[in-house]
């Protein structure tokens, strides 16, 4: 697994992993722990269905809208490969 670390920042682009379900999921939020949490006591529409997801990747920015859109591009065709490669999955 791969992390990215940075210090100072208030918003971070993630993802997390379920592995029974091989599913993925993109998001932004502003405390990791918390929102790691939420989704795995299903609190989120989108994955309440499936727990026990993982933290995979995660990158600090300054703003929400870095945040938000930089989880758009790891849903993108080049943001997969950019995952794929860095998480070497």
């Amino acid at each position: 697994m791969h992390f990215s670390y940075f210090c100072g920042m208030n918003y971070y682009a993630y993802v997390i992993y379920n592995q029974e379900y091989h599913r993925f999921y993109y998001g932004f939020c502003m405390d990791l722990e918390k929102a790691l949490l939420a989704h795995n006591e299903g609190k989120i529409d989108l994955t309440k269905d499936y727990s026990n997801w993982i933290m995979m990747y995660h990158e600090g920015f300054a703003s929400k809208l870095e945040a938000s859109r930089r989880s758009r591009f790891y849903r993108s065709v080049a943001g997969q490969r950019y995952l794929k490669n860095i998480l070497k999955f």
